[in-house]
């Protein structure tokens, strides 16, 4: 259901509180029951087919099942269909394929729309377009030089968009009139798989890459499971430890690394699927299945990585192979990973599986990511052994806390600590002594040390979110228990607050951040009238000390702090003046920020959430936010009036007002002084009295503004859509 600028979306429940589509496509009155993830997980195959077609079987759907391949796969290709209910009511199955015979044997075939072949002026004009990106100046004797050559070589691709493109990112790095030429000669279709001949082109485009770092680096990729969406920060850090990159004068490896990601899209061997906001660089990649299949062939032939896709794969390998690194892909039903290979340097696990063994005995680990093994409770104590790993992954393991020995702390090589998505008892009180740890990440954490002064001299990254748990008083009826329970949480409070002052402290001395998160939450537990409960809330963290403590660290570019202030937001003036993205999450100022905030020169992404603000005005003066693109402001309710003065947010293009602002005017008025403004996006659960200035709405699409506006309530199902009234000032 597309949503445009005009439309302004509603949901709505019918009186037994199901929704209702305003587009025909009601539930009928028919209640479903949600399944949960969890619920979903511990299902058998049958049991969520099951589940499906009956959630299905009054709804509209549109499935797509993409790039089927295999011809053994027919059985299980009309087994998936059969999942889907065909009830005449406008639904849709799309299967795509890159061979034909695929579509001649799957079920249920009602029409097959072959792709067509790029004719020569439209393989040209592919081909032109790679070959000449707008970030390179070309001459236009240069262009008109080469530009018949360039048709010839569109030819030689057989109209293969792939081809066409791989081709022109060859080209855009070889503006060379006797390298192009070359080619038309000498670019032959040899098939080399599947007779198909792009994997020639890809062949010339990897052996073209300036140096053999890159080159690792692309294969690496190519280990990630199909299709599977790559962030950068993460294959840097995974790229850093496994020694492809370099150190370089006056540039840190982390540089080096987007660099060479970088280089690689550029000459479009890499997809990049979304771009950071707040430094503008790749922030994800993906990578074409097509260059994929060839970077895993060779890798093999270069003993660089090998894939095991079943449990039995390992059985054919041993110590005597080439490759020291293995990425284990969909071991569905394997109970553990057994992986007899002590010169082993890398694992990475892309599966969810209940148990981990041996890992103690592969000594020359250098990189063990572990991410999604749900059935991980501990690591083993002898995972100090690994005196060699320099990345540790835990993203999203456990069904509950992980715990982390103390002898973790003995990675004195250690580089990142990955925990984001995982709940930590505990963190080592020696963890910090590590000198190698550049980047730690740790999703929730129950219990932790804080750092002594002087420790954190080579750490770039800092995410930390505490949670503390309290006993609820209430819930308890003798006044001893009470007085004992009101001492104990006095006690945890005082603890908390001496941890975080620790921190502040040793914070100075991170003089390497590039990225500060921290975030704290107090959850209060209690016994009700006929069940267990718990709440949360956010916990007082932030004191003046703390910004002053980072005042001077020049190379931080973000700051994301999500905690109650005590007296912080008096040393806002004290942030650092490089600072790119900032983001605020319950801080509760005394007053209002924006004029401090405003003053910061180099600020691209700025987020207000959850009262973030509790001033009931807001004020950004001219010239304030010089550089600021994006601005978020979620939660913010206490605001009655946002005066945005002339000449304020001259670069801002994306702003998001989420559930804020709900006793007044929307947009605001201020915002027509923003010409740069393309996108703004108001989101309210219910209005509570809030009013949409059609007026103001009108005025800033004539600006080239998209205005975006929902109106959705808690079920967060969008039903209905409402055309926008221009002609009323209230909704």
């Amino acid at each position: 259901m597309s949503i445009t600028r005009k439309n302004i979306v509603t949901e709505e429940k019918d009186q037994n509180g199901e929704g209702t589509s305003s587009d025909g496509g009601a539930n009928n009155g028919v209640k479903s029951k949600e399944v949960t993830i969890e619920e979903l997980e511990n299902m058998t195959e049958e049991g969520i087919l099951k589940e499906l077609r009956k959630f299905l079987s009054h709804r509209r759907f549109l499935v797509v099942l993409d790039d089927v391949w295999r011809s053994n796969s027919y059985s299980k290709i009309n087994r998936i269909l059969d999942v889907f209910p065909d009830v005449k009511n406008g639904s849709r199955i799309i299967l795509t394929t890159r061979d034909m015979d695929v579509s001649k044997h799957v079920a249920r075939t009602k029409s097959i729309h072959e792709m067509k072949l790029l004719d020569e002026r439209e393989s040209w004009e592919l081909l032109e377009k790679m070959s000449f990106p707008e970030y390179q100046n070309v001459s236009s004797a240069d262009r008109s030089q080469l530009m018949p050559i360039g048709k010839k070589l569109a030819v030689k691709c057989k109209g293969l968009p792939l081809a066409l493109v791989v081709l022109g990112g060859y080209l855009s790095r070889n503006l060379d009139y006797d390298i192009w030429s070359g080619l038309v000669d000498n670019l032959d279709w040899e098939a080399r798989k599947n007779d198909e001949p792009v994997w020639n082109i890809i062949a010339k485009s990897y052996n073209d890459l300036p140096n053999h770092q890159v080159k690792s680096c692309f294969l690496y990729v190519a280990s990630f499971p199909e299709d599977h969406v790559i962030r950068v920060a993460k294959l840097c850090k995974l790229m850093i430890s496994e020694g492809f990159i370099p150190h370089r004068p006056n540039q840190t490896m982390e540089d080096t690394a987007r660099e060479y990601i970088k280089e690689l899209a550029q000459r479009c061997m890499l997809q990049p699927v979304e771009m950071s906001k707040w430094h503008g660089s790749i922030k994800s990649v993906v990578l074409h299945d097509v260059l994929r299949e060839w970077g895993i062939a060779e890798a093999r032939r270069d003993g660089l990585f090998n894939i095991w896709s079943n449990p039995t794969d390992s059985e054919a390998f041993s110590d005597s192979i080439t490759s020291y690194r293995i990425a284990l892909h969909n071991f569905v039903g394997c109970t553990e990973i057994n992986v007899a290979m002590p010169k082993l340097r890398t694992l990475l696990v892309f599966f969810k599986s209940p148990a981990v063994s041996v890992l103690c005995r592969m000594k020359c680990l250098r990189v063990l990511d572990l991410y999604g093994l749900k059935g991980l409770k501990l690591l083993p104590s002898g995972i100090g052994n690994l005196i060699h790993l320099r990345y540790l992954g835990l993203e999203k393991c456990g069904s509950g806390s992980v715990g982390i020995p103390s002898s973790v702390s003995d990675l004195l090589n250690l580089q990142t600590l990955d925990a984001r998505g995982s709940i930590v008892s505990s963190l080592p009180r020696l963890f910090w002594n590590i000198p190698t740890l550049r980047h730690l990440f740790l999703g929730e954490v129950k219990h932790w040390v804080p750092p002594e002064v002087g420790c954190l001299g080579s750490l770039q990254t800092l995410h930390l979110c505490e949670v503390s748990a309290f006993s609820d008083v209430d819930s308890y009826v003798l006044t001893k228990h009470r007085r004992i329970i009101r001492s104990s949480n006095k006690s945890i409070a005082q603890r908390n607050k001496e941890k975080w002052a620790a921190l502040s402290r040793a914070l100075e001395g991170m003089e390497q951040a590039v990225l500060l998160h921290l975030e704290s939450w107090e959850v209060t537990e209690g016994f009700g009238r006929r069940e267990w409960y718990s709440r949360r809330t956010r916990g007082q963290v932030f004191s003046a000390e703390l910004i002053s403590s980072i005042s001077h660290h020049r190379h931080l570019q973000v700051l994301e702090l999500a905690g109650k202030w005590k007296q912080g937001d008096s040393q806002l003036s004290k942030l650092p003046h490089g600072l790119k993205k900032l983001k605020l999450i319950g801080s509760e100022p005394s007053e209002d920020p924006m004029p401090v905030l405003g003053v910061l020169p180099n600020l691209v992404v700025l987020v207000l959430e959850d009262n973030a603000f509790k001033w009931n005005s807001m004020t950004c003066d001219a010239g304030g936010f010089p550089r600021l693109r994006h601005l978020t402001i979620d939660g913010i309710k206490s605001v009655e009036s946002w005066n945005v003065k002339v000449g304020a947010f001259p670069s801002l293009t994306h702003l998001n007002l989420i559930s804020s602002f709900t006793g007044m005017s929307l947009p605001p008025l201020g915002l027509l002084h923003v010409t740069s403004l393309k996108t703004l996006l108001i989101k309210q659960y219910s209005w509570n009295g809030s009013t949409i200035s059609s007026s103001n709405v009108g005025k800033l699409e004539e600006m080239g503004c998209d205005v975006i506006i929902k109106v959705m309530d808690y079920s967060f199902r969008p039903i209905t859509l409402l055309p926008l009234c221009r002609r009323s000032n209230s909704f």
